[in-house]
């Protein structure tokens, strides 16, 4: 019963998110985005992150990139989405995570802010799809 469970829990993951495949994300620098805010800015990019951590009283989640810039989305209404409130159910601090989001601005303290659109294990985009 449990194993179904995680099995139905991956599975809706893999759903919500679309299908990506491991090609799928860019390999850009969070500070490479927040330097060239004006050719990113209302894009929606993939990118190669690991998660921080995880607040669950503001309802934050905090991934950082290859040279530890952080990057901070409210999850507020993902959390409140009944759909979308298993996709923070298996989450790891230190797991590398596919994330998408939409570049909104640089804040005053040149940290990016962005609005995030959903986030998939890169383990699970490197297993074999099968048939090839």
């Amino acid at each position: 019963m449990i194993r179904s469970g995680g099995v139905c829990v991956i599975c809706m993951i893999l759903l919500l998110n679309g299908t990506l495949s491991a090609l799928d994300y860019e390999d850009i620098l969070l500070s490479d985005i927040a330097s060239n805010i004006s050719s990113y800015k209302g894009k929606t990019i993939s990118l190669r992150l690991r998660l921080k951590y995880m607040d669950t009283i503001f309802n934050k989640l905090v991934f950082y990139d290859k040279k530890n810039i952080d990057i901070e989305f409210d999850v507020e209404g993902m959390v409140k989405d009944r759909k979308k409130r298993n996709e923070f159910l298996n989450l790891h601090n230190g797991m590398e995570y596919v994330v998408t989001f939409s570049v909104k601005e640089v804040g005053k303290m040149g940290i990016l802010i962005g609005e995030l659109e959903g986030f998939i294990p890169l383990a699970l985009l490197k297993l074999p799809s099968g048939g090839e």
